[in-house]
């Protein structure tokens, strides 16, 4: 059985020797020797892919394309917003003790951005459907150097059932990866894990942060707020700042594309 909301919290020290590479993403990492390819690969130079991306939009495949459609429900959409994160932006680590989540808005803009960049705009392409998949906040730990990084990815499942890891920025068409194919060679130890279906309504339905004002009436809700934080994540400090960076980037990302939709109908109008 699948559960909609899984949380597990955990202490790592002592338990790995963890490195920092925060100039480097999992794709550079570990994905040529860990990605999948399931159909004959049509690209043989990825910096071609890379190039052709940027100048003339995003390379096709249409044998990985029919590939995505016969393994995963909606594999077309799946086909297309993998295609964008894959060759569409380029990693960028983050300043040390920064951790700013890019709406996918910002993320289309600047072309560049990190794992959770890459994991919320691969996720903006299939909010509205009927995906079975999930948004998972965690570790990856390298099964032969014992490199530990933190980490989010998205876990796709197929129509069988079977799990797979989705993961962007490799500029090849390799980062859609049974879960099977990596067992053994990492282990991926989950913090948090959202499903799909759930990613668009946690922070109103879940963490409803709301303007209480003063006085009585402002104390009695925060602490009503307090008691549903305990009840759904044992209160624990991780936890809430995810749910807090989320909430904050779901607003930001909300306020965006309102104004873009206002300014597109604002062109309309004046033409």
């Amino acid at each position: 059985m699948r559960y909609s909301l899984i949380v597990t919290c955990m202490l790592l020290t002592g338990m790995y020797c963890t490195k920092s590479f925060a100039d480097v993403s999992y794709a550079d990492l570990f994905l040529d020797r860990r990605g999948y390819k399931p159909v004959e690969d049509t690209w043989l130079d990825k910096s071609f892919a890379a190039r052709f991306a940027r100048e003339k939009g995003f390379p096709d495949n249409q044998l990985y394309k029919e590939w995505c459609i016969n393994t995963f429900k909606n594999g077309e959409q799946i086909y297309e917003a993998y295609k964008e994160i894959a060759f569409y932006i380029d990693y960028r680590a983050e300043a040390l003790k920064t951790d700013y989540w890019q709406t996918p808005f910002e993320t289309r803009q600047s072309r560049q951005g990190d794992c959770e960049d890459s994991v919320f705009l691969f996720f903006s392409k299939l909010s509205e459907l009927d995906i079975d998949g999930d948004i998972i906040w965690g570790w990856v730990v390298d099964g032969s150097s014992s490199i530990t990084f933190a980490h989010v990815w998205y876990q796709l499942f197929d129509k069988r059932g079977s799990p797979y890891i989705v993961e962007g920025f490799s500029k090849d068409w390799n980062g859609i990866i049974p879960l099977e194919t990596i067992t053994g060679l990492e282990e991926r130890v989950p913090t948090l894990m959202l499903s799909h279906g759930q990613v668009n309504h946690v922070v109103d339905e879940m963490i409803p942060i709301p303007d209480y004002g003063h006085g009585q009436e402002a104390a009695e809700c925060s602490e009503d707020a307090q008691f549903r934080w305990s009840a759904y994540f044992s209160n624990t400090s991780t936890i809430k700042e995810i749910f807090h960076k989320l909430h904050d980037m779901f607003i930001r990302y909300r306020e965006q594309m309102h104004n873009y939709c206002l300014s597109g109908a604002k062109e309309s109008l004046s033409r």
